[in-house]
Order: C-alpha cells, then sequence, then structure tokens
C-alpha cells in the first residue's frame, strides 16, 4: 500500500529516529522514499534545520544552503538503501508544513512519515507549526514516531487498531492489512465503551438516543454486540496471516487507548482521525489528541474518506 513515503527531516539526529521505521514499512514490499529538508526563507524565523541553515536571503546563500542540505540528505539515503527500491531527495525554502504538504501532493505520496522530536521540541514539533498543520491539511496517511537517538531498528509486531464501530474508523483496516507479516504479526483491537454522556458508539449500536446515561443491561448488550462486531474483523485480518486479539473495555477512550498501549507494549497505534463524533471532537477531544499526545509508541493517523 505504501509505495511512496514522505519523509521530512530538519537535521538532527531526533528528527532522522523515523528512518528505521520507514525501513520497517517498506522492507520487502519495494517501497520509494522520498527525504526532504525544508529551509526558512526570511531571516530572523526560528530554524528549524540546523543552525548553519537557519536563514536563506540571497540566491548565493539559497544555493549554498540547498547544496548543503542535498549533500546531508544523500548521506541519509545510505541508510535506506539497502530496503528502499527508490531514493527521492528534495530541499525546498519557505514555511516547513506548507512546503511538506505541497511536495507530497506534487511526488503523489501515499504516506507521510516524521519524527515527533527535532530541534523545536516535541510540543512545537507535534502540535505546533508543523505537524499539526500536515496532520490536518494531509491527503495521505501521517505516522508519528516518538523516537530517541539510540533507536536502531523498528518492528511492528504488535499493532493496536481502536475501532469505535463505524465505517469511518474502519478505515484503518486496509493500512493495518498492508503492515502484516504473516506469522509474525500481532494485532489487538480495542472498543471502548463509556457510561457518561454522548456515547456515540453505544448509541450507534444499540439505537439509544445520545445523551441518555446508559443501564447497566443496556451497557452489556451493547458490548455483546461490540465482540461479535470485533470478531467479525478479527476473522478478515486473520485471513491475512495475523494473530489477533479482540478487547473492550469501560472508560475515557483515550485513556483506555494507551493504556492498553502499554499494557501490549504496543509498537504501534493505528486509527483514524475522524470516527463518530465528527472531525473536531475525534481530533482534539478525548480520543485522537490525547492519543498522539500521550503516546510512546508510534501513531499511524489515516483520515478517512467520507461519501458526500
Amino acid at each position: 500500500m505504501y509505495t511512496k513515503i514522505v519523509v521530512p527531516l530538519d537535521g538532527s539526529e531526533l528528527a532522522e529516529g523515523v528512518l528505521p521505521h520507514v525501513a520497517e514499512i517498506i522492507r520487502d514490499r519495494g517501497g520509494r522514499v522520498c527525504l526532504l529538508a525544508v529551509a526558512p526563507l526570511a531571516r530572523g524565523t526560528p530554524p528549524i534545520l540546523a543552525d548553519v541553515l537557519s536563514s536563506a536571503t540571497t540566491q548565493e546563500e539559497r544555493q549554498r544552503v540547498e547544496r548543503e542540505l542535498t549533500t546531508y540528505l544523500h548521506t541519509v539515503a545510505e541508510k535506506l538503501e539497502p530496503v528502499a527500491a527508490d531514493i527521492q531527495v528534495g530541499v525546498r525554502f519557505g514555511r516547513a508544513a506548507d512546503e511538506i504538504l505541497a511536495f507530497a501532493g506534487e511526488v503523489g505520496a501515499d504516506l507521510i512519515a516524521m519524527s515527533t522530536h527535532g530541534r523545536s521540541g516535541i510540543r512545537q514539533w507535534v502540535f505546533g507549526s508543523v505537524a499539526d498543520r500536515i496532520l490536518h491539511g494531509a491527503a495521505c496517511p501521517l505516522l508519528l514516531v516518538r523516537t530517541a537517538p539510540a533507536q536502531s531498528q523498528a518492528t511492528y509486531q504488535r499493532i493496536l487498531v481502536p475501532l469505535d464501530g463505524s465505517e469511518a474508523a474502519e478505515q484503518v483496516l486496509p493500512h493495518v492489512s498492508a503492515l502484516i507479516r504473516p506469522s509474525h504479526t500481532r494485532i489487538f483491537l480495542l472498543s471502548v465503551l463509556t457510561n457518561g454522556l454522548g456515547d456515540r458508539t453505544v448509541a450507534l449500536l444499540t439505537s439509544i438516543p445520545p445523551g441518555l446515561r446508559l443501564s447497566t443491561n443496556v451497557l452489556s448488550q451493547a458490548q455483546v454486540q461490540l465482540q461479535a462486531y470485533l470478531r467479525s474483523v478479527a476473522a478478515a485480518l486473520r485471513e491475512r496471516g495475523a494473530s489477533v486479539q479482540t478487547d473492550i473495555r469501560r472508560g475515557s477512550p483515550a485513556e483506555e487507548i494507551l493504556s492498553h498501549a502499554a499494557q501490549i507494549e504496543a509498537d504501534l497505534i493505528a486509527m483514524t482521525t475522524h470516527g463518530l463524533s465528527g472531525a473536531s471532537r475525534w481530533v482534539y477531544g478525548d480520543v485522537a489528541g490525547k492519543v498522539l499526545q500521550g503516546a510512546q509508541s508510534p501513531v499511524l493517523m489515516v483520515r478517512p474518506k467520507f461519501e458526500e
């Protein structure tokens, strides 16, 4: 599924921590990788790249920066040459998020993979002007990896997939299937029931109007139906060669997802950016936004397509 992956780099070892994950995704699959560096144009702009590349205002400076960045990217490319079918490098000037999105569109990327650590620090890198804008603007999935320089290898043997019972959430499943390595991949399907106000998942499965406080009997009925739903999803994944476990929890969805990820020592959390609650609540509410902020494992975010 991932035939062309864009990898933004900011010149730091922390940002390069995403590379083992890219290697795992494309190994034996013939994927192409596009390494991208973006240098700011305006003097005084806080640098995203190395300090010596903090500003490029004249043509001579731009040429110097482009040469240095191109050399740097070719050096990084050597780390992926054993597993990549082809490696392309690109240098852009401007606002990092805008240039990354434009570059991904031009090359027809089907995945953007980037580290949540870089020179700007985790909060700015994830929720500031770079990754946050990419999350909302990218047409393709986004893999965010919380990394350390010492990490040299990555495997996706244990993948956690939160599902809320909606077709939108299920659109992550083809992406999960593409990562399966038969006899090596274990997938953990998780649904979370809440017994508070506004439980849209239970409303969908039990026809209980949103906003009603759900009784123990209704929750039990919903749990039975959810279990049957998860088993049907699991059956399709087992046909691809994965070992699959299902679980249903009660509580705050984001907290339960993070807790379960820690419990099973997940190598990856894969989920959509939209669910039953719609874009704003699903991304910034109790689910995807908090998962992104709290996850210790990489997170694959897939923006589902909706019929008009």
